[in-house]
C-alpha cells in the first residue's frame, strides 16, 4: 500500500516540471476551457476505488488470552460514488465539499494454536457501507495549458449504515467483530486536473486515517486482545466536473 502511494506521489511530482518543459516547445494553442476557474460554484461525480485496511494496536500481552499468538489485518477492495461541490476561493484555493458512499470491506485475522501446537487462522470479516462527509481545502498549481497539479487535504464524518454495535447476535456460537457507527478521519492527497473540451477531468488519491477507535468491546478473546481499531484506506478517485 505504501509503495504504490509512494509511486503514484513520485509520478505526480517528476510528470508536473516535464510536462512544463514540454508545453514551452510546443506551438501555443488556445486551452480548453479558459474561463472555467472563474467561476465560484462547479458540481459534478466522483467514482473511486478504495483499499480499505485497519491501523491496529494489538494488547501489549497476548499470553493472557491462551491459545491467541498474533493478531493482522489483511485489507480488501471496494468502491465509491459521491457528489462534487466546489467553491472557488482564489487563484490557488478551493473548498470541496464530496458526499459520498463507499462500500468497504476488512478482515482482522487472528492466529491461534491448538494443543498439538498446530497453528490455524480465525478470520473475521467486516462489511461496512459508509456514508462519508469530505471538506477538503485544495490547493493547485499554476495551469499548464490544459493542466494543473493539486495537493488537497481536510476532515471527513463517516457513518457506517451496516454497523452492528447496537445489534444483538442471533447465534450466541458465532462471534462478529462489531464497529461503531460514526467516525472522523483525517484526508491528505494528491491529485491532476486535467481540462477537456466539454469538462474537467482529474485523477486524485488521497489516505484516509481514522482519529477515533472503531471496535465495540463485547467482552470476549477477539475484542479484548485488541487496544485499538482504526481506520486506514487508500482512495483512488476519477472526478468529473
Amino acid at each position: 500500500m505504501k509503495k504504490i502511494a509512494l509511486i503514484l506521489f513520485l509520478t505526480i511530482l517528476f510528470t508536473g516540471p516535464l510536462a512544463f518543459l514540454q508545453a514551452q516547445h510546443r506551438p501555443q494553442k488556445a486551452p480548453n476551457l479558459a474561463h472555467y476557474d472563474k467561476k465560484k460554484f462547479h458540481f459534478g461525480f466522483m467514482l473511486g476505488y478504495n483499499h480499505a485496511d485497519f491501523a491496529i494496536k494489538p494488547k501489549t500481552n497476548l499470553n493472557d488470552f491462551d491459545s491467541l499468538m498474533i493478531i493482522e489485518t489483511h485489507p480488501m477492495s471496494g468502491f465509491n460514488i459521491g457528489i462534487v461541490s466546489d467553491l472557488h476561493m482564489g487563484e490557488h484555493f478551493n473548498l470541496r465539499f464530496i458526499p459520498e458512499i463507499s462500500l468497504l470491506d476488512r478482515n482482522v485475522v487472528y492466529n491461534m494454536t491448538y494443543k498439538n501446537n498446530s497453528l490455524y487462522k480465525v478470520q473475521k470479516k467486516i462489511e461496512s457501507v459508509s456514508l462519508d462527509f469530505p471538506v477538503l481545502l485544495k490547493f493547485k498549481s499554476i495551469r499548464i495549458q490544459n493542466m494543473r497539479f493539486y495537493v488537497i487535504g481536510g476532515l471527513q464524518y463517516s457513518i457506517d449504515l451496516a454497523s452492528q454495535a447496537k445489534k444483538q447476535t442471533q447465534n450466541k456460537d458465532i462471534v462478529k467483530l462489531k464497529l461503531l457507527r460514526t467516525d472522523l478521519q483525517s484526508q491528505v492527497g494528491a491529485g491532476i486536473d486535467m481540462y477537456m473540451n466539454m469538462f474537467k477531468f482529474s485523477i486524485e488519491f488521497k489516505m484516509s486515517y481514522g482519529m477515533l477507535n472503531l471496535l465495540k468491546n463485547d467482552d470476549n478473546v477477539y475484542t479484548n486482545s485488541i487496544d485499538h481499531l482504526k481506520a486506514k484506506i487508500f482512495h483512488l478517485s476519477f472526478l468529473f466536473e
